[in-house]
């Protein structure tokens, strides 16, 4: 049973402006929405695989080259403390409650912490929530959560391509086995 019974979701998508090795994209001195219209693209392409979710989004670009940070605000059907959202998230994988405090309080701290986790090519393929930023006010749950979006799609492409060629039918167990041969949270 999911903790929450999601009503709405709007989001924030703080982009960076370029992927690492670009060296000719910005922005260098501005931040830009992208797009300029609500919604974003973002909101639609949830909607593919979570259908009938009420999702809208819109994004900007920042002048960093690091990760993306997703502002999320979601409008749920229950009650449910910061406690119980914090305990969920902390028991998924692939998502990674962090928390400013200790250190983690920036994209590029996340970015020094992959590299101390000794991945090939300082890879973060878990999903960091700050969990500072966890907050359930009336019936509305508020979190900020980073994205290193050149590694979080891999362990997804792996249980993808297992399901695909019928290796696995088990989305559980394939999740299981990709976490323990890539070494995810």
């Amino acid at each position: 049973n999911p903790l929450v019974d999601i009503k709405k979701v709007r989001a924030v998508m703080v982009r960076r402006g370029s992927d690492p090795s670009e060296i000719k994209k910005g922005p260098i001195n501005a931040i830009v929405p992208n797009p300029p219209k609500v919604p974003s693209h973002h909101g639609p392409d949830v909607q593919t695989v979570m259908k009938g979710i009420d999702v809208t989004t819109m994004a900007l670009l920042v002048p960093t080259t690091l990760m993306h940070q997703h502002n999320l605000m979601v409008e749920i059907g229950n009650e449910v403390t910061n406690d119980e959202v914090i305990d969920a998230l902390e028991k998924r994988s692939r998502v990674m409650v962090v928390e400013a405090a200790a250190g983690l309080d920036s994209t590029a701290a996340l970015m020094e912490y992959a590299k101390d986790l000794g991945r090939s090519r300082n890879d973060l393929y878990e999903i960091p929530v700050w969990k500072e930023s966890i907050n359930v006010v009336d019936n509305e749950l508020f979190y900020m959560q980073a994205v290193h979006q050149e590694s979080d799609v891999v362990p997804e492409n792996v249980d993808a391509i297992r399901a695909m060629l019928e290796m696995e039918s088990d989305n559980e167990k394939s999740i299981a086995k990709t976490n323990k041969a890539m070494g995810i949270f």
